[in-house]
């Protein structure tokens, strides 16, 4: 069995706790009493062999710390947009086949991509922004995310998502792919985030005109934590592909001059939550 895979099945939550374990980019693992949850798990490197030998060949910083195979234990996954490195058409489909009481919770202009894995409709929950979802003891609620732009659909809805995910008594908040929009922070602040996840891997020319699309830079998601009055940020979408990553010594001394609460997750590591001792 896969080590980290071993580690998330031994691991004892207690309640009204959770652990966390950083899979690289977007992704992310919690486990609470009841739920292994994953979000946006890019375990392949189908970005690379896509891009190979292209001005954007997206070559993987770190191995992924499991394959899709042995994720057998998912009981629900998040995917926040329709891109490859957070709906992996090397993953999920796989991760649907070894794991098949998962539910799959994306968004609703994606669900046409789910069908095509193969993932059967009663599967499948899609939501629009601005909306929200209960699944057993899970609240969801989903943001609107701009990545550069919105590219609303009337029928379908917003094609990114941030989604908040109230579970045990804990708010977190995971941003998906987004820049800074007006009326971002007045949807957060009602709901009292007590852990944000915000990427950090910014967009300038260069990127620009490998056609990516932009994110929060290291300053944007330092102020918006402020800004949501978040209890605790972890930054994110950086050392998965050499092309597009970030410093992360920045956003730390950005952080630190602004005396926000963070802590700098390691690649396939985890942290408890609530920090023990806090």
């Amino acid at each position: 069995m896969n080590a980290l895979i071993r580690e998330i099945n031994q691991a004892q939550i207690e309640p009204d706790n959770l652990k966390i374990w950083w899979i690289g980019q977007e992704g992310f693992v919690f486990k609470s009493t009841t739920q292994i949850i994953y979000i946006d798990p890019y375990l392949s490197t189908y970005a690379e062999k896509i891009t190979k030998g292209k001005p954007n060949e997206h070559v993987r910083i770190k191995p992924a710390p499991m394959k899709p195979e042995d994720v057998t234990h998912a009981d629900i996954a998040l995917c926040t947009h329709d891109h490859a490195d957070h709906i992996d058409p090397e993953s999920i489909p796989i991760i649907a086949a070894k794991s098949p009481d998962a539910c799959f919770i994306v968004p609703e202009c994606a669900r046409q991509t789910m069908r095509g894995f193969g993932i059967d409709d009663e599967r499948i929950y899609t939501m629009k922004g601005d909306d929200e979802l209960r699944l057993d003891d899970i609240q969801i609620y989903a943001i609107p995310a701009k990545h550069e732009e919105f590219d609303h659909d009337p029928q379908q809805g917003y094609p990114y998502l941030s989604y908040i995910i109230k579970i045990d008594g804990m708010t977190i908040f995971h941003a998906g792919d987004t820049i800074p929009y007006d009326g971002q922070v007045e949807r957060l602040k009602k709901h009292k985030i007590d852990l944000a996840f915000l990427l950090v891997n910014g967009r300038d020319d260069v990127r620009h005109k490998l056609d990516f699309e932009g994110n929060f830079t290291c300053e944007e998601a330092v102020q918006f934590a402020l800004n949501i009055n978040a209890r605790l940020t972890i930054p994110m979408h950086y050392d998965m592909f050499a092309i597009n990553t970030a410093d992360i010594n920045e956003f730390r001394q950005i952080a630190d001059e602004h005396k926000l609460r963070y802590l700098v997750m390691k690649h396939a590591t985890s942290i408890p939550f609530p920090l023990e001792g806090k």
